[in-house]
């Protein structure tokens, strides 16, 4: 019998939501789900689940920018799920000692769930200044789309649409300087 448990946040979106997952492998697969604002979505162990079960899990909660490991290299498994929502790796240069791991996640009690939580963790960070400079913009884009974008690696400035400028003030400027020359 698979025993699944669940820690929900009260903000869950029902519309799209862009999310990094935290992945940690083995018997009991640990996964942890946060928003691209940082705050944790869903954590949950899934006994003897294969890729494909922990996919339909991520997919039912939204769609990953970024999947990630607490180890480096990350393990296939890690890697099998990144590579069916076609996103990146994000793996520590090292792997991250347990010490920290439980600093990250000092009030979860499951180890999987914390090594998970403490893995898409260490990608926010990784990523949160970026993300900042987000939420600074006064754009009317959707920011979590931009957020989503500058993960999967594309430029803020190439993702953000230029704001129509004005073109009759340019047209007014030369039109008075033709004039004023040629009354010279």
């Amino acid at each position: 019998m698979l025993r699944r448990k669940k820690k929900r946040n009260k903000h869950l979106n029902l519309k799209t939501m862009y999310v990094i997952v935290g992945v940690d492998p083995g018997i009991n697969v640990g996964y942890a789900v946060l928003d691209l604002n940082g705050a944790l979505v869903v954590a949950g162990v899934e006994k003897e689940a294969n890729d494909e079960k922990i996919v339909k899990i991520i997919s039912q909660i939204g769609i990953p920018s970024l999947v990630a490991s607490d180890v480096y290299p990350p393990p296939s498994f890690v890697s099998k799920v990144a590579a069916r929502f076609n996103v990146k790796v994000f793996t520590p240069k090292k792997s991250m000692p347990t010490d920290e791991k439980r600093l990250i996640g000092n009030n979860i009690i499951d180890p999987h769930v914390r090594d998970a939580y403490a893995a898409a963790v260490k990608a926010y960070r990784n990523y949160s200044n970026r993300l900042r400079q987000v939420d600074k913009l006064g754009t009317l884009e959707d920011k979590n789309k931009l957020k989503h974008l500058i993960i999967q690696g594309q430029a803020l400035s190439k993702v953000i649409r230029p704001q129509p400028k004005n073109k009759a003030r340019h047209v007014e400027k030369r039109n008075i300087r033709k004039k004023i020359t040629k009354k010279r």
